[in-house]
Order: C-alpha cells, then structure tokens, then sequence
C-alpha cells in the first residue's frame, strides 16, 4: 500500500481534512498525532479523538461513499500518507486479502464505539475520563502532557463543565492528573494505566459485603462505594454553580 501512497507532511495546527469534504481516500498516519473533531456553533474546536503513528481514518468515504463527518488537524508535525479511492480498488483486484486488513480496521473502530457506548452507560465519570484520558496518550513517555480543555471532555463524555471539573479534581487530588490552563499532565503514566484496568473490570459486587479500598485516596476514588453519593452530590452542585472552565 505504501507505493500508492502520496505523503505530505503538516505542521503543528495545519488542516488535513475538513467535515463535508466529499474526497474519497484512505488516510493513514506515518509520523505525528492527528486531532479530529468538529466545530461548535460557538466556533471553538470540539476535540473528539487523537490519532497516532499506525492508525488510518477515511474507511467509511471507501467503503460507504460517505463525506468526511469531521475535520483533522495536525497535533504538532506530522506525516500522512493519502491513497485515494481508485488506488484502493485497484490494490484490492489485484490483492483481495488486504480486504481482510480493511475489515480489521473496521472492526476494531466499531469495537471502540460499542466500548465507548458500556462505558457511558455503566462507569462512573471518574473512570471514564480516566480511561479516556489515557487512550490520548500515543507516547511510551512515562510523563504525558496533553492538550485538552475541559469543554472538549465534557463534550467527549455527553456531561456539563461542571461535573467534568468534579471528577478532574478528584483525579488530581489522587496524584493521577495535574490540571493546567488548557492542558492535563499525566505524571505518572504507567499509574493512570492500573487505575484504568482496576476500576473498568465487569466484576459481580454483592450487595452483601463490598471490598474495602486499600488507601485512603483509593477510598476516595472508589467508584463502586460512591457511585449514588457523587451523583446525588453532583445533581445538587450543578443546580448550585455557574457551568464555568477552571483557568
């Protein structure tokens, strides 16, 4: 595949791809970090993913002969390579297996949206920012810095600034996060990852006797001892404060 690519390289910021665009291809990334997203009516960039080196976006312009449902931008220098529809159907004549690869991506997006609709119906909103926060990391860094506002994962989880601010408080005060203007640092990378897989588990809970949490910031964070009083706590406190971003 690699021979009908064309490969352009982006700056920090430089468009890719815009929501509409009826161009039909396969993007796939080389090098870099892609953010893709839409703009709001209130003309501020809604982030709804990050991509890295090795992940492809545009299968549903092949196969559904769709538009593009989003715009990508450049997450500091990055390189594509853009194979276009008719390049695609002839690799597919003459190699009928790639379909196979094709179907594997496919998948595998399709996996992530149904895992995506679980987590929203079944973790609390600790967890999935959390695990949300930890799919963004596309380093092996033990220390990740990213790019992100509040607004944009509140959008990404379907829930107002104001929980969000709720949860990322109680994540930093565990020592998982630190907040910034516009930024979340990952301190410790490896730590985020176990506190991720330790509270997603689809685990029975006895109604019964539950298990006590070792720590005191895992008391804290217990997702199945707080699940009612953090709802019930957030239901008032959104009634009670303005939906405004931490600077």
């Amino acid at each position: 595949m690699e021979a009908a690519e064309v490969r352009i390289q982006y700056q920090d910021g430089e468009l890719i791809q815009t929501r509409g665009d009826q161009t039909h291809g396969l993007r796939v990334i080389r090098s870099g970090t892609v953010r893709v997203g839409n703009i709001g009516v209130d003309g501020e960039h809604l982030t709804l993913a990050i991509l890295g080196p090795g992940q492809t976006f545009g299968e549903m312009t092949l196969f559904g002969n769709l538009p593009r449902t989003f715009d990508a931008r450049a997450y500091g220098p990055t390189t594509i390579g853009h194979i276009d529809k008719p390049h695609i159907d002839a690799l597919l004549r003459a190699h009928p297996e790639l379909a196979e690869v094709f179907l594997r991506s496919l998948s595998t997006q399709l996996h992530a949206a149904l895992e995506y609709i679980e987590d929203l119906r079944r973790l609390p909103l600790i967890v999935q920012l959390a695990k949300l926060l930890s799919t963004m990391i596309k380093t092996e860094k033990a220390v990740e810095d990213l790019e992100m506002t509040q607004a944009n994962l509140a959008i990404m989880v379907g829930v107002n600034r104001v929980s969000v601010g709720h949860a990322l408080a109680e994540l930093e005060g565990a020592g998982l996060i630190r907040r910034g203007y516009g930024r979340i640092e990952i301190p410790d990378v490896p730590s985020l990852r176990a506190w991720v897989a330790k509270n997603s588990l689809l685990t029975p809970v006895s109604r019964d006797r539950g298990l006590e949490p070792e720590t005191k910031a895992e008391r804290r964070l217990d997702p199945l001892a707080r699940l009612r009083e953090y709802a019930a706590s957030l239901e008032r406190e959104v009634v009670a404060e303005p939906d405004v971003e931490r600077g």
